[in-house]
């Protein structure tokens, strides 16, 4: 098992050293409003700062902006474990703007002192003079408290993700993977902050390309 764990981690290097890398910090502030009728909307705001790129990208700064999300999800509790959702991302990104249109479906398991989110998404993004973009979207989403049975207030807990993405324009198909890795602490009974590594694997099967961004997340309940 040692040398398969080794043979993968020398795999990847190689392929982060031929491939194109980003590193960056990626700031999210979630909020999330209940409505009557077990109606849910949760909105989110998300930029993208990128702070190092190799190959350095010609005529361009190492360190710029890239990004400016603002995403907004309506969801409907079928059940406690079930919910239906539909939504609209708007995007701000060289000098102009990028629509998506998204529909989802989650699902959730209260497991022994921890919960397991199942997330399944499709979505449709829309920019000036390009074909529109279909991807299909799975995300594993796994929380633990780090002490006691549950996330209480004032205490800290981890969090995992990994999501995998489908992804089809003009005929022409691609993958992309992601994995977060974040250390949550919450305040009081509203309030979440939330910091760690998120790493994405992006056109899998042509220009291959790895950007690890630093995480940090700040969560409210109104």
């Amino acid at each position: 098992m040692k040398y398969y764990l080794i043979l993968a981690l020398l795999t990847l290097l190689s392929s982060m050293a031929s491939a194109q890398n980003q590193f960056g910090i990626l700031p999210v502030i979630n909020t999330s409003i209940k409505l009557p009728n077990d109606w849910k909307i949760n909105s989110k705001l998300e930029g993208r700062q990128l702070l190092k790129q190799h190959p350095f990208p010609d005529g361009k700064n190492d360190r710029v902006f890239e990004r400016l999300d603002l995403e907004v999800v309506a969801n409907t509790a079928l059940n406690s474990s079930n919910d239906l959702g539909l939504g609209y991302l708007i995007r701000r990104e060289g000098g102009h703007f990028i629509h998506r249109f998204i529909q989802q479906y989650a699902y959730t398991q209260k497991l022994y002192s921890s919960r397991l989110s199942h997330r399944f998404r499709t979505d449709q993004t829309f920019e000036k003079d390009e074909s529109v973009q279909f991807r299909l979207r799975y995300r594993a989403s796994w929380e633990k408290p780090l002490s006691g049975l549950q996330v209480d207030p004032n205490e800290f807990y981890l969090k995992l993700n990994n999501e995998y993405f489908g992804i089809l324009q003009s005929s022409k198909t691609n993958m992309e993977i992601r994995g977060l890795a974040v250390v949550g602490y919450t305040i009081g009974e509203d309030n979440r902050i939330e910091t760690g590594a998120d790493y994405r694997m992006e056109e899998v099967f042509t220009t291959l390309k790895h950007k690890l961004f630093l995480n940090i997340g700040f969560y409210h309940n109104f």
